[in-house]
């Protein structure tokens, strides 16, 4: 799976949740202006968020299958357009690294989402993201 992704705005669905936070399941996605970054944010508690990225914007030969169980879990068809971001945690000494092992993927029709555990361990869950950080200027 990759994709270019023009994503709307607005509500989406996370029948199951997400990992860790499995009684919430409607979340808005908002973007910060002109920055690669968006976040995924809980309409019923509103300091859970999520800062994400599209993974394929940062690492272009980033690609996986969706199982048939996530596929009929997000109403899936060959049709469908679909979006896909990753989970990204900010470390200190201004490191961010990204999880490309769970991605969120969006079904853009339904608006539904999931997190999904690939199986394989082609990628890491703390892949930096960004190249060794310059070294701090004098």
């Amino acid at each position: 799976m990759n994709a270019s992704q023009q994503v709307e705005l607005g509500k989406l669905f996370f029948e199951d949740g997400i990992p860790g936070f499995s009684h919430l399941q409607f979340f808005q996605l908002l973007q910060e202006e002109e920055s690669p970054f968006f976040l995924i944010q809980s309409t019923e508690e509103k300091d859970i968020g999520f800062w994400v990225v599209n993974p394929f914007s940062f690492f272009p030969e980033y690609q996986f299958t969706l199982s048939d169980v996530s596929k009929e879990a997000l109403h899936l068809n060959e049709e469908s357009p679909v979006a896909v971001f990753s989970i990204v945690t900010i470390r200190g000494n201004n490191q961010a690294t990204v999880n490309l092992k769970a991605p969120i993927v969006i079904n853009l029709t339904n608006r539904m989402c999931k997190q999904v555990i690939l199986p394989e361990d082609t990628y890491p869950i703390r892949q930096p993201l960004f190249g060794q950080q310059a070294a701090v200027q004098e």
